[in-house]
Formats: C-alpha cells, structure tokens, sequence
C-alpha cells in the first residue's frame, strides 16, 4: 500500500462523495450517509492489524465521546 499513488487534498477541503462498505452492517453507505451535524471523522484502518486491535477501545471511547457532540464516526 505505500507505493500506491494518493490524489490528497488540502486541510480543510468539502471532502467528494463517495461509498465505503460499513464493516458492522455490511451495508455500502455513502458520506451523506455517515454526515455528523458538526463533523464526520472517517478513519482508514485494518481492522485486523495488531496495533488497530490494541487501540480499538480508545477509537470506542472517542467516538462515543464525540457523537454526542455531533461528531459522527
């Protein structure tokens, strides 16, 4: 994966639209799916990379802590 090209976009930038699979329903939702009223944070992770399985439950607990923000995760 480190050799494959990236098209980044600046901080800041109204982030495209598009479809990621939702590993817990095994549904593929868009971004206006997941859209938080302050803010959507999308993290691309491994879900069985060891390091990914030592941190899950900080990911949890900040995501439980910022949805009630209006931070959708």
């Amino acid at each position: 994966m480190s050799l494959t090209p990236s098209d980044k976009i600046a901080l800041g930038s109204i982030a495209p639209n598009f479809n990621l699979l939702d590993t817990a329903s095994n549904k593929e939702l868009s971004l206006q799916d997941g859209k938080g009223k302050k803010g959507t944070l999308i993290m691309f992770i491994c879900n069985h990379c060891p390091f990914v399985i030592h941190i899950n439950p900080t990911i949890v607990s900040l995501a439980k802590e910022y949805q009630a923000k209006g931070i959708a995760f």
